[in-house]
Order: structure tokens, then C-alpha cells, then sequence
């Protein structure tokens, strides 16, 4: 889960982290976010949307994982995204920078899991959480 430190919110409940060179050229070419709602790019400070048929938003994090840019909406067939700050890239459904209320200067968890109270309030609707306790790895992508 990637969850914001700053503003104690969900950002992503399914992330996935591309690793492979195979799974980092593809990235979000040719899907959509049925089975991941966030793919993570470590070691990368910019990306495309060609061959992308969706809009996404785009999170670009320091190495303290602090946001140091945001694009949202972003859409298909833009040839270059960058941010000099970053390090690592999160892209995420059109909306879901703004649902889970993400600024610059936010911190984010990447490997955040809740505690079995903390789902309990999520699945009641309630997105505004304490700091989670434990923590889980990015699970790869290897297609």
C-alpha cells in the first residue's frame, strides 16, 4: 500500500513496482488499473505516455520519498515527463492524486500495510487514517 504521511491518506491500496526491463518499458502500455492501482518506478526521474489509450497521474518522489512534482491528467501520447528532483515515479488513475489529496512536499510509505482496525475504518469510508504499523514490499511485475 502507499499510503501519504503528511496527509494520513490512501494513495494506492495494489501498488506494483516495475523492476524488469521488460516490465519498466512497458509500464502502463496496453492496460488499465484493473489488477494495480499505482506502478512504481525506482531509479527514474521521467517517463512517456505513448502507446497509452488511458490518462494517468504521475507522483515524482525525492529520495526521502517527499513529492517534488505532480502532474495529473495526464494524458496519452506526451513524449516526455520529467522531473530533476526525483528518483522514483508513481503512476496512478487520473484522480487519484487529488482524491487521496497529494501536494508537493508530501511524504509518502511505499510499503505501508493497515492494521486490521485501520481496514475496518477504510472499509467503512473513511480515508483518513493513523500511521500504519507494519510494513509489506512492493510486490514485482514480471510480464
Amino acid at each position: 500500500m502507499i499510503y501519504n504521511l503528511t496527509k494520513k491518506s490512501v494513495v494506492a491500496r495494489r501498488p506494483v513496482s516495475a523492476i524488469t526491463f521488460l516490465s519498466r518499458g512497458r509500464g502502463m502500455i496496453g492496460r488499465d488499473f484493473t489488477d494495480l492501482d499505482a506502478l512504481v518506478f525506482q531509479n527514474c526521474a521521467s517517463i512517456h505516455t505513448f502507446f497509452m489509450r488511458i490518462n494517468i497521474d504521475v507522483l515524482f518522489l525525492d529520495r526521502e520519498n517527499v513529492i517534488r512534482g505532480l502532474r495529473e491528467n495526464l494524458r496519452p501520447w506526451c513524449p516526455l515527463v520529467r522531473c530533476d528532483d526525483a528518483v522514483s515515479v508513481i503512476e496512478l488513475p487520473a484522480g487519484a492524486a487529488s482524491r487521496s489529496a497529494c501536494e508537493l512536499g508530501d511524504t509518502l510509505d511505499l510499503n505501508a500495510e493497515l492494521t486490521e482496525a485501520e481496514k475496518r475504518k477504510l472499509a467503512n469510508g473513511k480515508l483518513l487514517m493513523p500511521t500504519p504499523e507494519t510494513v509489506l514490499p512492493i510486490r514485482e511485475v514480471t510480464k
